[in-house]
């Protein structure tokens, strides 16, 4: 697709949660699961919508409060069979002795009781989550004709917890026919697939002309597997190239893949050339498999009467 083609747009922001279960909420009425920021329930229409976590939090209460009613009427049952008027006494006392036992240890380990709360609900309802996300990943299709960066944002979210080459394949179509800028919440690894894919490969040109902090290790991993692929698409040197400027970031990188940086030194930019001429001029002692003599011979050819060089 031409870049003259490509829809300029603006996604809303978005926060990586800190643990991928902060987006999954649960509908109190029926149970259904969601990674949508939507304000009613898709399946029963009720606003009962809440964090996964709280109500883990909400059931390990239930269950505290739970044993605390036991031993209570515990105490309530021995004080009703007492013997004697001494005998209801001390079994009232250590009854209530027992409670406030109890009642100190559940809020010194409440949070570890919120934990496997957590884990136990997470680990019986996993067919359940993964029908919600799929029913989530299906909504998000259905509004592709009508809004595509809805659509997008609603994988986006999704993709937090559905993980899988389905979604990430359909995120990478839709940013295809997106204007890319340097101001956009953009991602890069997450999106990597186990196979090649021309999409793909024209995405990570585009980052890495836009945002080449993105360029990491899984990326630079992913091209020089399917190296020969991409020099095959039309545009495929130039993405080669735009991806070994932005590997020239790093010290570690330009090592790890000094063979394929030295095959396309010749499509570097002066200031990608002239930053790797420096970091070898400075380190003349690192295997750098041939790539130092690379440099020499294109800052000959090309930059012999440049004065930054």
């Amino acid at each position: 697709m031409p870049v003259n083609n490509k829809k300029p747009v603006t996604f809303r922001p978005f926060k990586t949660p800190r643990y991928a279960y902060d987006k999954l909420r649960i509908c109190r009425r029926c149970g259904r699961y969601t990674a949508l920021s939507e304000d009613r329930c898709g399946q029963c229409g009720r606003a009962a919508l809440t964090a996964v976590e709280q109500n883990a939090v909400t059931l390990a209460g239930r269950k505290m409060h739970t044993r605390l009613l036991f031993i209570l009427l515990l105490t309530l049952g021995a004080v009703y069979f007492g013997q004697s008027l001494q005998q209801m006494a001390l079994c009232g006392a250590g009854g209530i002795v027992l409670a406030g036992l109890l009642l100190l240890t559940q809020r010194k380990v409440r949070q570890n009781e919120n934990l496997y709360a957590l884990n136990a609900l997470l680990g019986r309802s996993i067919d359940s989550i993964r029908d919600g996300l799929e029913i989530n990943r299906q909504e998000a299709v259905s509004v592709l004709r009508e809004n595509d960066v809805l659509a997008y944002e609603k994988l986006r979210e999704i993709s937090i917890l559905l993980r899988g080459d389905r979604v990430a394949r359909q995120r990478i179509a839709l940013l295809h026919g997106f204007q890319l800028r340097k101001d956009m919440q953009l991602e890069l690894e997450q999106l990597l697939l186990k196979d090649f894919e021309p999409l793909l490969a024209e995405y990570i040109g585009e980052i890495a002309k836009v945002r080449p902090e993105l360029i990491k290790d899984r990326t630079l991993r992913y091209v020089k597997t399917y190296e020969v692929q991409i020099l095959q698409m039309d545009k495929g040197t130039a993405i080669l190239a735009a991806v070994a400027a932005a590997a020239v970031r790093l010290k570690r990188y330009v090592l790890l893949y000094s063979s394929m940086i030295g095959r396309y030194i010749q499509e570097l930019p002066k200031d990608r050339f002239l930053r790797l001429s420096k970091m070898i001029a400075s380190s003349p002692y690192e295997a750098w498999n041939g790539l130092d003599l690379k440099v020499s011979e294109v800052r000959e050819a090309k930059y012999r009467w440049d004065p930054d060089f």
